[in-house]
């Protein structure tokens, strides 16, 4: 019995450094604050959202080049940056790999469409981590005001209009 809770204080200790690893923080409920973050871009820089919050509409997009769903929802992503950006919507692809970006960006570059946001890389999870992001794909929506609209976990072929709508609210708000 004492090799039992050895062994689970040993697992219990170990888990807890890994939840927050892997982006296991409190997600932000709509309503709230969204968190900023300051982050490395695939192809060099930084992209700093905090000048945005409170100013345009944000579409954030949380995925891995192995999430296969991630992979299904991006290019309706991209549709909708596409035709609302020049009203003022900020997209932002938040790519969660934890390995360097060379293989991020031959994936990108593969794609049979164009990615025409940002994407920054987040290998510590520590953007993940702000958004309580443990489970991929994750799109938050934040509006003008820099409140979270929605938050977003999963994607079956059709979530594109929900997220539409929303993107759509976000660009009203604070207005």
């Amino acid at each position: 019995m004492r090799f039992l809770c050895t062994i689970l204080v040993a697992l219990l200790c170990f888990a807890q450094p890994a939840l927050a690893l892997f982006g296991a923080g409190k997600k932000p409920q709509p309503g709230s604050d969204a968190p900023t973050f300051n982050a490395p871009l695939l192809q060099g820089g930084d992209f700093d959202l905090a000048p945005y919050i409170g100013t345009n509409a944000i579409l954030l997009d949380f995925w891995s080049i192995y999430c296969v769903s991630c992979i299904q929802e991006m290019p309706h992503l991209v549709d909708i940056y596409n035709r609302y950006r020049d009203q003022g919507l900020v997209a932002v692809g938040v790519d969660l790999d934890s390995f360097g970006t060379r293989r991020v960006k031959k994936f990108v570059k593969g794609l049979e469409f164009k990615v025409t946001y940002p994407i920054v890389i987040d290998k510590r999870r520590e953007v993940a981590a702000k958004y309580g992001v443990s489970v991929l794909p994750t799109t938050v929506v934040i509006g003008k005001d820099g409140k979270v609209i929605f938050y977003h976990v999963g994607y079956s072929p059709g979530d594109e209009e929900e997220i539409e709508q929303k993107v759509k609210e976000a660009l009203g708000a604070g207005q």
